[in-house]
């Protein structure tokens, strides 16, 4: 019987293939077996052929098309790849042109009056076709190439002993030896653009999915043996240790010395002057205007503590409340201030080195040392 032989030829059959499918596949086999089996009328159009009936199948010939698997989606299609596939932990890269035939393309961009490339734009980069990777002079076709072509198959142009021969074979040398690149135009492109006809093939490469990991100390300038070793912390110290030092500005990434020097040149204006303003130190406060202020300062509660007076109009005020209020607060106390009969030209409300609000930006409320 011509139907009794391995369909699958030994390959692996589909990857989901259902229980009703194989019973389905089955029962058509047996059908076509015994005779049974019903077709269409057009079928009879085409006849048969007395050596399909009398040929003899080779099971196991690994490259033969087997008709029952096409448009099955077997194991095998995992296992294939296309030309254009590559695995650049394991493959040579196909892109990079061979040294040896370098000489065969183009070995420079054009480039304008101003040593600009041509076509090259700041934000799309360059557009021009004819790169680096256009090959120069005439090119043959895939049967006349002396790289792929097949002698066997090519028939014969002349005869032999044709005179043309030789004739031919100086034209052919004259034009390979023109240095032209072969274009063409797009009619979906602007007229003046031309488009080299021969380019090396460009196989592209792997999408990258993801960076590559590295160390979480890199990038960083602290000595190894200086860092802060949170792995040794709870989760909770460690949250803690790190709002430290980032509200002191002395984090891991900076050396020693640099967020001292950066505190001490924000201060040394002040100190040139020989004020209090831009601290939360405590100063002179004249009794009388603190007397008179009192209504004002009931209001404020503990939302500011008086640190002193300077000028006898100017108040300085250590300011615990919420850091997007503090502007706002400081001009509602100068019109409190005001409403005593005191004279005020300003209101500074200190807050150190205080500039977030930790209950509403989460964290530790660890503020640093304080002038």
């Amino acid at each position: 019987d011509i139907l009794d032989f391995d369909l699958t030829g030994g390959r692996p059959g589909a990857i989901i293939e259902s229980e009703e499918h194989l019973q389905r596949k089955e029962e058509m086999f047996e059908e076509m077996e015994d005779g049974t089996r019903t077709y269409p009328k057009w079928t009879n159009d085409f006849g048969s052929f007395i050596e399909e009936e009398e040929a003899e199948y080779n099971t196991n010939d690994p490259d033969a098309i087997d008709a029952s698997t096409l448009g099955s989606y077997t194991i095998r299609d995992l296992q294939s790849k296309f030309d254009y596939e590559w695995d650049p932990e394991t493959d040579d890269d196909p892109n990079i042109i061979d040294p040896a035939t370098r000489h065969e393309y183009v070995q420079e961009v054009e480039v304008d009056e101003e040593g600009v490339e041509v076509g090259y734009n700041p934000i799309y980069g360059p557009s021009n076709p004819i790169d680096t990777r256009t090959k120069r002079g005439a090119m043959d076709s895939f049967m006349i190439d002396e790289k792929s072509r097949n002698d066997d198959i090519l028939p014969k142009q002349f005869l032999d002993g044709d005179l043309e021969i030789g004739f031919n074979e100086d034209v052919v040398r004259f034009r390979k030896s023109l240095d032209i690149i072969e274009t063409y135009t797009d009619k979906f492109l602007p007229d003046d653009m031309l488009i080299p006809r021969h380019v090396a093939e460009w196989y592209g490469y792997p999408e990258q999915l993801s960076y590559p990991s590295q160390n979480y100390t890199n990038n960083r300038f602290t000595d190894p043996k200086d860092l802060t070793n949170f792995d040794a912390m709870t989760p909770q110290r460690a949250q803690e240790r790190a709002m430290e030092l980032a509200s002191a500005k002395n984090a891991e990434w900076l050396p020693d010395g640099i967020s001292q020097e950066w505190h001490k040149s924000q201060r040394k204006p002040y100190e040139d002057i020989g004020t209090l303003v831009g601290s939360v130190l405590e100063g002179e406060c004249d009794p009388d205007i603190v007397e008179l202020i009192q209504p004002a300062l009931k209001i404020l509660g503990g939302c500011a503590d008086l640190l002193s007076i300077e000028n006898g109009t100017v108040f300085r005020f250590y300011y615990h409340g919420l850091i997007k209020n503090k502007f706002g607060m400081a001009a509602w106390t100068e019109t409190l201030i005001r409403d005593c009969g005191v004279e005020v030209t300003g209101v500074v409300f200190e807050t150190g080195f205080r500039q977030r609000d930790p209950s509403y930006d989460s964290g530790n409320p660890y503020y640093g040392p304080q002038w």
